[in-house]
């Protein structure tokens, strides 16, 4: 019994025929399939894979000088931002202990909310004149198993 193939499998599927095998079954994995979808275009966008055209015929070329200089520049940007948050965190965390540090606060008791007595809602009374209420009418016709024996 095969396994349902995903949209991203299926898309990859179509690139296939062009991948060495090796990387065509890698890619053809569910979560190969996700990683190519999400990784080629952030690669041919920044010019590490390029396709070109001879006859007729693709071909793919993966440009290591770029790869490089493209892996240094996200490395550096992903330092930059872990080093960001950390920094946010820490003066979140500062800010939070400058009001009153934990060991200086007062033990706060657990009360209950205080009660309220139970006051029932005036009935709606119509605000014109001329209404009166119908009269509640008595059930005439028998109700239950019994009504119809």
């Amino acid at each position: 019994m095969s396994k349902k193939k995903t949209v991203a499998q299926r898309a990859v599927a179509l690139a296939s025929p062009v991948l060495p095998a090796p990387i065509a079954n890698v890619v053809g994995t569910r979560w190969g399939s996700r990683l190519f979808l999400l990784l080629v275009p952030f690669l041919l966008a920044t010019g590490v894979l390029t396709i070109s055209w001879n006859n007729g015929i693709p071909s793919v070329n993966f440009d290591r000088a770029r790869a490089m200089i493209v892996g240094q520049h996200v490395g550096q940007r992903v330092e930059s931002e872990a080093l960001r948050a950390a920094e946010e965190f820490k003066n979140q965390q500062q800010g939070a202990t400058s009001q009153q540090p934990a060991y200086e606060q007062q033990p706060q008791s657990w009360q209950p909310a205080p009660q309220q007595q139970y006051q029932p809602q005036p009935q709606y009374q119509p605000q014109y004149q001329g209404y009166q209420q119908p009269a509640p009418q008595q059930a005439t016709q028998p109700f239950g198993p019994r009504a119809y024996r």
